[in-house]
């Protein structure tokens, strides 16, 4: 592949060539290492608007073979009415998935004003005063707190939370088996909404949550983003799957359950464990280990 083009730009001035020096650029490793980028390469290089395909073309009229493509581009949009107009059959990142959900929105590491940006929240949350106590039906008291350090500064402390009293334990196991059936009546398409709702807010607090992430779990904003967008894909999953699949007559609820997520995960595993109990009318109640001080 490039061989003519490398021979064209090497050769002598007395063939009607360039002459100049040029390295070729050759892929080093293994057959197994390889081979899926090697037919990666046979692939975009034997594309018939590939410019290395092309220029073995000899009907092919140079001006066409070395246009500037922004020119090209222009004339199209020219053509069409606007610059970039998307494949009508290549549905955008929002519509992967179809018309059953949409797909978590992502950002843009390698826009610098996107990372500014995140810069920015991850100073504001470092400004705020987070505080986690349990959830439980009646406000609870601060009590004693404890600090979260954050583990990439020990100097950072990203909040405080107060562990679960005994009593507060027994009262949100309580609150879990008296309102199991008020859950189990809800008809699935409001559970369904409730769902989509709860993906809506949380992606709408994407870089607020990836500031916590990032400074409470040690996370990059790469694990960050992914963490939070898995979370907001189990909610737009499961909601689908309550409202077209779920009958109240037909899925019968499996009772209260308990939930023990990690600390290094922990708003994804919220939604990941939860949501198949919420969405089959089952009341839950989550503990979260705080082993990270």
């Amino acid at each position: 592949m490039g061989e003519p083009l490398y021979e064209q730009v090497t050769g002598k001035v007395a063939d009607g060539k360039l002459n100049r020096p040029c390295r070729i650029y050759a892929p080093v490793g293994t057959h197994e290492t390889l081979l899926a980028y090697l037919a990666r390469r046979l692939l975009e290089n034997g594309a018939n608007t590939s410019f290395v395909n092309r220029i073995a073309d000899t009907s092919l009229p140079l001006d066409e073979l070395v246009a500037d493509p922004v020119t090209a581009v222009e004339k199209l949009a020219q053509q069409e009415g606007q610059t970039g107009l998307p494949h009508p059959k290549i549905p955008l990142p929002r519509d992967l998935y179809g018309h059953g959900r949409d797909n978590s929105a992502g950002l843009d590491l390698a826009n610098e004003h996107r990372l500014a940006s995140l810069s920015s929240a991850l100073l504001n949350s470092a400004l705020q005063k987070w505080q986690a106590l349990p959830m439980l039906e009646q406000p609870v008291a601060a009590g004693e707190m404890s600090p979260v350090i954050n583990p990439a500064e020990p100097k950072d402390i990203v909040g405080f939370v107060r562990e679960a009293t005994p009593r507060e334990v027994e009262q949100a196991l309580e609150s879990a088996v008296n309102n199991a059936p008020i859950w189990f009546a809800t008809p699935p398409v409001e559970r369904a909404a409730i769902l989509h709702r709860a993906a809506v807010l949380m992606e709408s607090q994407m870089q607020q949550l990836i500031g916590i992430l990032v400074r409470e779990a040690g996370k990059t904003f790469s694990n960050a983003i992914a963490e939070v967008r898995e979370a907001v894909d189990f909610l737009h999953y499961y909601a689908g799957q309550v409202r077209d699949d779920f009958a109240n007559e037909t899925h019968r609820p499996l009772g209260p359950v308990v939930c023990i997520s990690p600390w290094n995960f922990r708003w994804l595993f919220s939604p990941g464990r939860l949501l198949p109990h919420w969405r089959q009318v089952t009341a839950c109640w989550q503990n979260r280990q705080n082993k990270r001080r």
